[in-house]
């Protein structure tokens, strides 16, 4: 091997060959120091569709990462993750997560014919637990997304943990869509729904040639990015509960996706439930099944247009499938 792991937030530099799932001097986020593992498609994932829409907004592109495998571009992670475990000869894989990183690592897991536990909070969506729990994973339910987090962090002695907040293996999978993204000539800008900024950074790092303006969509309950950046617009609504997938109370990527988002000359849009619902219903009749948090992307994408400037062209990343919400929809539709 060639490879070893270091921290961008204090420079802890690993062992040659040996994986940390996060820096143990600060806790903080690791990147590939070297030539990284190449792994090859393991179910199918990437290479997602493209489309063009006219929406009220203008022709928009939308990349559709909810037709992975698993229904979630958490895939491509997990993917990567899960081949690098199995070749330094774990047996188990741990995840915190709310729902869609929990059933990617679950699938690859007993794909790999490896033990899965995933850690979700009480409050992921039932749709969602019922998908790991029938891949075969041991489902642990956490009072909190923090709680979750750190019960994770409690077995890393034990089995190979995820840990798509601060994995270098996961942002390494992550890159593919910047690549896929990068081939597109005519893309404009890019909208990404943002918690931890792993896909946001993915499509930095990733991105053959100069990136154009990448914009995070975040909530207006958990705007971590705003540390770091002054939001360009923010939706009129003062609650988005129904993004479920972009609450995380620990950013450990946050400063270096700051950096990502104004050397692109982007920004940060915030939206509210009032925003979400109306983008998940235009999307819906467009043909495209995303779930809420996906639809932050397009509700940010609205919002941005508001503020006068030209989308067309801009492109919409749908991170999650709405049919995992199936239960729920007529309640978000009504709003």
């Amino acid at each position: 091997m060639t490879w070893r792991l270091r921290c961008r937030s204090c420079g802890f530099v690993g062992e040659e060959g040996r994986y940390y799932p996060f820096c143990p001097r600060c806790g903080g986020a690791m990147e590939f120091d070297g030539e990284p593992p190449r792994y090859g498609r393991l179910l199918g994932e990437g290479n997602t569709p493209l489309v063009l829409r006219s929406t009220r907004v203008g022709h928009v592109k939308f990349k559709l990462e909810y037709v992975n495998p698993t229904g979630s571009f958490k895939d491509r992670g997990a993917s990567y993750s899960l081949q690098l475990a199995k070749d330094l000869g774990y047996t188990c894989v741990v995840e915190d997560s709310s729902g869609n990183a929990g059933i990617s690592t679950a699938a690859y897991a007993a794909y790999l014919g490896m033990r899965a536990r995933i850690i979700v909070p009480a409050t992921a969506a039932p749709g969602k637990i019922q998908v790991i729990r029938a891949l075969g994973a041991e489902l642990i339910t956490a009072p909190t997304r923090a709680e979750a987090a750190s019960m994770a962090e409690a077995m890393v002695s034990e089995c190979f943990y995820v840990s798509h907040s601060r994995s270098a293996a996961f942002l390494e999978g992550m890159k593919s869509v910047g690549l896929e993204l990068s081939q597109d000539k005519e893309v404009r800008g890019i909208v990404v729904p943002s918690a931890s900024f792993g896909l946001l950074l993915g499509i930095y790092y990733g991105y053959h040639g100069s990136p154009p303006p990448i914009y995070a969509a975040q909530g207006v309950d958990n705007p971590s990015l705003a540390a770091f950046v002054e939001p360009t617009a923010v939706g009129k609504g003062s609650s988005s509960r129904l993004a479920d997938g972009l609450v995380l109370p620990r950013a450990p990527r946050a400063e270096e996706a700051a950096k990502a988002v104004r050397s692109t000359k982007g920004g940060l849009i915030l939206v509210s439930d009032q925003e979400i619902v109306d983008a998940m219903g235009e999307l819906w009749r467009m043909g495209l099944m995303a779930e809420p948090t996906s639809a932050a992307a397009f509700a940010a994408l609205s919002l941005l247009a508001e503020q006068g400037v030209d989308v067309s062209n801009y492109v919409a990343v749908l991170t999650g499938s709405g049919l995992k919400y199936a239960a729920q929809l007529a309640e978000i539709m009504r709003g």
